[in-house]
């Protein structure tokens, strides 16, 4: 049998594509979900963790240069979908090794899962030389364990 390239697992980071008319503006370290319905990636908001992919590792879209005096826009970014990346904590969240996190009150910022369905889950506290649980509060960042849920909800 001849040596046949049959396909390749997605890299990490891998590239996505974006909101082609730029009207969804992504950050560098944002949580971002796959827009099933539009087919591009979207900032993280409550309510999306079952389409969750993983951390933006850039932004955009973003203007690079002038085509028929019309801004091109970059219409693809790079997402970190597997390993540990450092987040914002909430204030008063007591954040131990294993704890399972959902998205806080804005796309770069986690919060601990309490009453929230686990597909809402985005990964866990990364803490294992803790002495002490974490107390969340403005400027303290936690490492999370990502888990993405997108394709298909607890795949990972």
């Amino acid at each position: 049998m001849a040596d046949v390239h049959r396909y390749e697992m997605p890299a990490d980071p891998a590239d996505y594509r974006l909101d082609p008319a730029g009207a969804n503006p992504i950050e560098l370290g944002d949580l971002v979900y796959w827009d099933t319905g539009n087919l591009y990636l979207k900032t993280m908001t409550a309510g999306n963790g079952p389409s969750f992919v993983g951390v933006a590792e850039g932004h955009g879209p973003t203007p690079v240069s002038q085509i028929d005096n019309a801004p091109y826009l970059i219409k693809s970014i790079r997402v970190r979908h597997k390993g540990v990346v450092r987040m914002k904590t909430t204030a008063a969240d007591s954040l131990s090794h294993g704890d399972l996190l959902v998205i806080g009150a804005d796309a770069q910022t986690v919060l601990k899962r309490t009453a929230e369905a686990l597909t809402e889950v985005i990964g866990y506290v990364w803490n294992p030389q803790a002495s002490a649980a974490v107390t969340g509060a403005a400027g303290v960042n936690i490492d999370v364990v990502l888990s993405p849920q997108f394709p298909a909800v607890g795949l990972y």
